[in-house]
């Protein structure tokens, strides 16, 4: 019989840092992982949201080192099933692990509590650290007392979470940056979540209006000189005088869906406008629409519309271009 090979066992990282928080670099140290790392910062340049994916190979389990408290949340959302032998954490004194082994399980922590931990590879994890501070200026938008507490579960399922991480999970395995309104869009739509499902406030989160007829005309009209996405939720807010938050949650229900997904559907409309101009490159459309490069375009029109650009401008566009023969290997979603 073969014997088990046994894996080695390296330390994890220890090195001192005053100010170690749960989030980008930071973290990843610790597992000497690499990282997907995208972050809000406040006005003192730290961050008060922030978007960490650790992924690493075969490794015995090691306890991490200890991190100070933290005015934050952290939500993990295991990207592939983690084994039920593969993580533990004693958390302000609790033993708590791995209950049930299911793809984007969800882990909410306060990192107020004191914790330990231990953890074994293989593993992929997508991390949202979520500050006190935004928790905080998010109740008050929304006029509910502070949140002094939060439930905090441990692999388990969370619809909203989960499909939420779907939506961008493309970008992040890609490293594909998001841009200023995905993030604000995103950090929204967790602190509403965390605040709303994990929270111990017995304020209620205002009724979901919809957007006004005027509003919904100015957001897209804002949405569609900004296709690249450089443009604040705060200032889509200011010109339809609502909260941030507040008009987060409007736009959801006015239009179905986050303000990030639409503004996709926007470059979307306007690429498929742009292809049936013959003399456009691929590439040039794809910049003109708002996309970082030509992979993260073909990716975009090729979920949401069934078909490469290249393969949709030839079904309907008025003649083909000479120019996307050359280049349309290149332009398949990878």
């Amino acid at each position: 019989m073969a014997r088990k090979q046994r894996l080695p066992k390296v330390p994890l990282s220890t090195r001192p840092h005053h100010d170690r928080k749960f989030y980008g670099a930071k973290l990843a140290e610790v597992f000497r992982t690499p990282l997907y790392d995208c972050s809000l910062k406040n006005v003192s340049g730290v961050p008060d949201f922030a978007l960490t994916r650790l992924k690493g190979g075969s490794m015995e389990m090691q306890q991490a080192p200890a991190y100070p408290e933290d005015r934050a949340m952290l939500i993990c959302v295991a990207l592939a099933p983690t084994p039920v032998d593969r993580w533990r954490a004693r958390i302000d004194g609790q033993e708590v692990r791995v209950s049930h082994s299911i793809a984007f399980a969800t882990t909410v922590i306060d990192l107020m509590k004191p914790m330990e931990m231990w953890a074994a590879g293989p593993f992929d994890y997508l991390h949202y650290y979520v500050s006190r501070d935004l928790l905080d200026r998010v109740a008050a938008d929304n006029r509910i007392a502070p949140v002094d507490s939060f439930r905090m579960v441990f692999f388990e399922r969370d619809l909203v979470v989960a499909q939420l991480t779907k939506t961008i999970l493309s970008q992040v395995r890609n490293r594909e940056p998001l841009n200023m309104l995905a993030l604000e869009d995103v950090s929204l739509l967790v602190s509403t979540h965390l605040l709303q499902h994990y929270g111990n406030g017995k304020g209620v989160l205002r009724a979901k209006p919809s957007l006004e007829i005027w509003q919904k005309i100015r957001t897209e009209e804002m949405l569609r000189a900004h296709l690249e996405g450089e443009i604040r939720i705060a200032d889509l807010a200011t010109a339809c005088q609502l909260s941030p938050s507040h008009f987060s949650r409007c736009f959801r229900q006015s239009f179905g869906t986050s303000v990030h997904q639409w503004l996709i559907r926007l470059r979307i409309d306007t690429a498929k406008n742009l292809l049936r101009e013959p003399e456009l490159s691929l590439a040039e459309v794809g910049f003109r629409s708002g996309f970082c490069d030509q992979a993260a375009f073909t990716r975009a029109f090729t979920t949401l519309e069934g078909a490469t650009p290249f393969r949709w401008r030839k079904l309907n566009g008025r003649t083909p271009v000479a120019t996307d023969h050359l280049v349309s290997g290149e332009l398949r979603p990878r």
